[in-house]
């Protein structure tokens, strides 16, 4: 067995286990009533290439898992509250195209909070569709390499798009969103993301062009000179979306609205819409557990941040261990995610837990979350730990 088809076994293993699937429920939030864990399906395709990039980068299953589903519920909690600003109570009706699904790192949550019959999946990748019809009920359509041959029959009040335009060149750039632009209904939406021009490695400055495409991407399966990384900034997108769009058609940016890594772009259907809701738009708690070990004397040591770009600093983590509660006070020096997030206030977002399980049979149940004063959450980390014996 090679070490990658080995951390694959692993993962699989976290996703069958009903305490970690009670875990991701727990931070799921704009569940109808009665949806409860039993519900949530964490079962990841061989082919996800997101799992699996993880999965070579951290060289554990732990880590690569708690990424995976981290940033899963970011991305639904922003989807829903994006739908929720446009849409007020109309939100739970809106037909919804989530364009370039992959295998349904959204629509694992979103099919649980959205009538099926309303929701529509486009892939590239064929058996990505597959999965996500089988495993999240949704219908799928086919999405073709050539913009101008996408064709979902039906006319859509809001098309969500991560991680797509992050990854095209130009000229794909401006024919999908020309495209899925429209395949808006009446009053519709387009809410897309990209890399923002302070992404580019090492600092460079973006060209006078506004853009930047590498073609090198972390999906080995797709054409890199289709599917590489695209950096732009603001006037870019805000010329192409003219365009492409038409004259008068404004957009609105919600900076790091993705993962606090990509920027949001919204476009309607219409020129004049008003985006005055989305200003209350909230990122949520973020974080991440850097040291995750348990050591030789079978104390386990977690070590990490966790603050908001909304709120600054967080006072605690909660850490949970076979079902027993910690709160783990923040304070610790985090120059560096300060300076990564642009954020002063995340200076002191530091956190280091250490705990002593008892011995006894079967894994050693772990989850670190943060949560805002206004409940919202984010699932840092989960997974299993060797039990001293």
């Amino acid at each position: 067995m090679s070490d990658l088809a080995g951390l694959w076994a692993q993962a699989d293993r976290l996703c069958d286990d009903p305490a970690l699937r009670e875990a991701v429920w727990r931070h799921c939030g704009f569940l109808p009533p009665g949806v409860g864990a039993d519900r949530v399906n964490l079962r990841i395709h061989p082919g996800d290439q997101m799992l699996a990039h993880s999965l070579r980068h951290h060289g554990e299953a732990n880590a690569s898992f708690a990424q995976y589903f981290n940033v899963a519920l970011q991305q639904y909690h922003a989807a829903r509250q994006v739908m929720a600003a446009l849409f007020g109570e109309r939100a739970a009706q809106a037909d919804v195209l989530d364009f370039a699904c992959g295998y349904g790192r959204l629509l694992r949550f979103l099919s649980l909070a959205h009538p099926a019959d309303r929701l529509l999946a486009a892939e590239i990748q064929p058996e990505a569709l597959v999965f996500v019809r089988d495993a999240f009920g949704v219908a799928t359509v086919a999405s073709p390499a050539d913009p101008a041959l996408f064709e979902p029959g039906r006319r859509f009040d809001f098309i969500w798009v991560a991680s797509l335009f992050s990854h095209l060149p130009p000229s794909l750039f401006e024919a999908w969103l020309r495209r899925l632009h429209a395949c808006l209904a009446p009053g519709g939406v387009l809410c897309f993301s990209v890399h923002d021009a302070w992404m580019v490695p090492g600092g460079q400055p973006l060209p006078a062009s506004g853009f930047l495409f590498h073609p090198e991407s972390e999906n080995a399966d797709l054409d890199s000179a289709l599917y590489g990384t695209m950096y732009v900034s603001e006037g870019y997108v805000a010329d192409v979306i003219a365009r492409t769009c038409g004259e008068g058609h404004g957009h609105h940016r919600i900076p790091r609205g993705l993962a606090h890594e990509q920027d949001l772009y919204l476009v309607a259907e219409a020129p004049g819409r008003d985006y005055a809701a989305l200003r209350a738009f909230r990122r949520g708690p973020w974080g991440w557990a850097d040291e995750r070990r348990r050591l030789p004397d079978g104390e386990l040591h977690l070590r990490g941040w966790a603050a908001s770009l909304d709120d600054g600093a967080l006072d605690a983590v909660e850490i949970t261990v076979e079902g027993e509660r910690f709160a783990c006070a923040t304070g610790g020096l985090r120059e560096d995610v300060a300076r990564v997030l642009g954020d002063a206030r995340l200076a002191r977002s530091g956190w280091e837990f250490r705990h002593r399980p008892a011995p006894g049979p079967g894994p050693v149940r772990v989850a670190v979350s943060a949560a805002t004063p206004r409940g919202e959450r984010a699932l840092l980390f989960a997974g299993h730990f060797d039990r001293p014996g």
